[in-house]
Formats: structure tokens, C-alpha cells, sequence
């Protein structure tokens, strides 16, 4: 079970690398051809800013779900612990309507 663990967290941090990775070499090789072919030198840093945009954009959409299941988990704990609250609030307006 705990391999099975590793190896998702593994493959996780593999996906991360390649999803940043890819779109920002393929802005920046993109952008290095246009600038030599059209022989101007905006081109590059503009496609590295949108190669970068897109990389953190990838990331956003993998993590997104793994995220989700915490939020689930967090919200129902949460929940939980404002019900022990109230609960707790229920007995002691009870001990104290009692004892008048």
C-alpha cells in the first residue's frame, strides 16, 4: 500500500516537471525561430511569458483535483467540529436552564 503511495507521488512530480517544462522550451524555441526568421528580438520574450503562463496554467489543472479532496475532507471536519460545538453550547444552556 505504501509503495502504491510512493509511486503516485512519483509520478505526480513527473507530470509537474513535464507540464512546466514542455510549453515554456517550445515558446522559447518558437519565439528563437521567429526572431531569427523575422529578425526582430520581441518575439522570444513574449512567447517565454506566454510558455510560462501556460506551464503554471497545466499545473493549476493537475493540482486542481488533488486539492479538491482535501477541501472535501477540511470542510467535513469542520463541519463536525462546529456540530461538537453546538452540542456542547445544547448541555450547558441545558445545566444551566436546570439549575434555576
Amino acid at each position: 500500500m505504501r509503495n502504491n503511495k510512493v509511486i503516485k507521488a512519483l509520478m505526480l512530480i513527473t507530470q509537474l516537471g513535464i507540464s512546466m517544462m514542455v510549453p515554456i522550451f517550445l515558446c522559447v524555441l518558437a519565439g528563437g525561430w521567429i526572431d531569427k526568421k523575422a529578425g526582430t528580438g520581441w518575439v522570444m520574450p513574449v512567447l517565454l511569458f506566454l510558455g510560462i503562463a501556460a506551464a503554471f496554467r497545466n499545473v493549476y489543472y493537475l493540482l486542481k483535483p488533488f486539492y479538491a479532496k482535501d477541501k472535501e475532507r477540511e470542510d467535513a471536519e469542520l463541519a463536525y467540529i462546529e456540530r461538537l460545538k453546538a452540542e456542547g453550547r445544547q448541555a450547558a444552556e441545558e445545566k444551566t436552564s436546570e439549575r434555576k
